[in-house]
């Protein structure tokens, strides 16, 4: 990857050439996997069709949904690998979540470790080739970080636990054997998830199994974090939001407004039913066109983030943000305090920094090239980057 570098944006991978040319990569396992999917739908798919069945269930249509039906894989993480051409990432494929090592001149894919029951969310390798860091999601909530060897078998081996959320592990450069990674603690009421706390950098040696924090604060998430060739540490910083707390004022609200939403639940409820039967919607009045695309949601760093709108048709060509501006890109010389640290960018998505110094960044609607002492130059106009794949 030495001329090229490669973006997951929602979900898919694409490898950008030299000549800023983008091309989509694609899963043969993926593949393999969707093939399959159909035909175990078209081997049962007659059991549910034709007019004995329709008779069957009087009437009503027929056709259940099967699992090819609401398939959607999609690319969750990546990294470079040692081997300049190649690459690792994870995907989520359904009910089975995988990593897998990928040749992009030989178009050759090899797959690691896969199965059902943890999610693959961060990927980093070390220069030796020999470690690959994970961050791992389990179904009760809860992160951990683990370790595995890609040319050895044995799957993933977990060196944190507890109740947090560990993720986006990082090697120390000069000290191969530790790792910085990003860790908020679960809040829970009654046993019961209600948030996360706020996140710090952690710094773990895996050889005595020591755990220090490097940068934290009540008020602030700090996430990301990751080194540069010259031993500054990079991390986005942005505002800590706490867990929901009711308030007296929000459980009036809650009564005053309880017949109005009750309206429109149901009104829902018989919409779904009329597009269901007849293929026509109760509402036909529609309000104003929206300018842009759609607003959509994503789950980014532990938060439920709904995405601010791209520049309107007719305004200024401005670099806008996806995310708010209180979303900073920083970078710190270790060791020194936080009130040091230097602001590369703001409304960062996600990042990543190249072996040569400068800093690859996603506003969401936008990807931008850093280098200290010069403005930042669009490389891509891919929009939800939340990886970018650097060496």
């Amino acid at each position: 990857m030495s001329n090229a570098r490669a973006y997951l944006a929602d979900g898919r991978l694409f490898l950008i050439q030299p000549d800023g040319k983008e091309q989509e990569i694609t899963s043969a396992f993926v593949v393999d996997l969707q093939k399959r999917l159909q035909s175990i739908k078209e081997r049962r798919e007659w059991k549910s069709s034709g007019s004995g069945a329709q008779f069957a269930r009087g009437g009503l249509p027929v056709g259940g949904q099967y699992e090819v039906d609401r398939f959607n894989p999609r690319f969750s993480a990546g990294c470079p690998a040692v081997e300049d051409h190649c690459l690792y990432y994870a995907i989520d494929a359904g009910d089975v979540h995988g990593i897998f090592h990928y040749d992009f001149v030989e178009k050759r894919e090899l797959r690691l470790t896969h199965g059902p029951d943890r999610r693959f969310s961060w990927l980093a390798a070390h220069p030796d080739g020999e470690q690959l860091a994970v961050a791992i999601h389990h179904a009760d909530g809860t992160g951990s970080i683990g370790i595995m060897n890609p040319s050895k078998s044995g799957g993933v081996r977990e060196i944190t636990e507890g109740d947090s959320v560990d993720s986006y592990p990082a090697w120390v450069p000069g000290d191969g054997r530790s790792l910085v990674f990003q860790s908020s603690g679960v809040a829970r009421r009654n046993g019961d998830w209600a948030g996360l706390g706020p996140a710090s950098i952690q710094m773990l040696n895996l050889d005595t199994g020591a755990i220090n924090s490097l940068v934290e604060d009540p008020n602030s998430d700090f996430l990301c974090p990751s080194y540069g060739k010259d031993g500054m540490m990079y991390f986005i910083q942005r505002p800590y939001e706490s867990a929901v707390r009711s308030k007296p004022l929000d459980s009036l609200k809650d009564i005053v407004f309880f017949p109005f939403r009750l309206v429109r639940a149901l009104f829902a409820l018989l919409n779904v039913f009329s597009v269901f039967f007849s293929g026509k919607p109760l509402k036909t009045a529609g309000g104003p066109k929206r300018l842009g695309p759609d607003p959509k949601a994503v789950f980014l760093y532990g938060r439920w983030l709904h995405l601010q709108q791209a520049t309107a048709p007719g305004q200024a060509d401005e670099p806008s943000s996806k995310v708010p501006s209180s979303w900073v890109l920083k970078r710190l010389t270790p060791g020194s305090p936080l009130a040091e640290a230097e602001v590369v960018a703001t409304g960062v998505m996600a990042y990543a920094v190249a072996n040569d110094g400068s800093v690859f960044y996603s506003t969401g609607n936008h990807v931008f090239q850093w280098e200290k002492k010069s403005s930042p130059q669009r490389v891509s106009k891919l929009s939800l980057v939340t990886c970018l794949i650097v060496r």
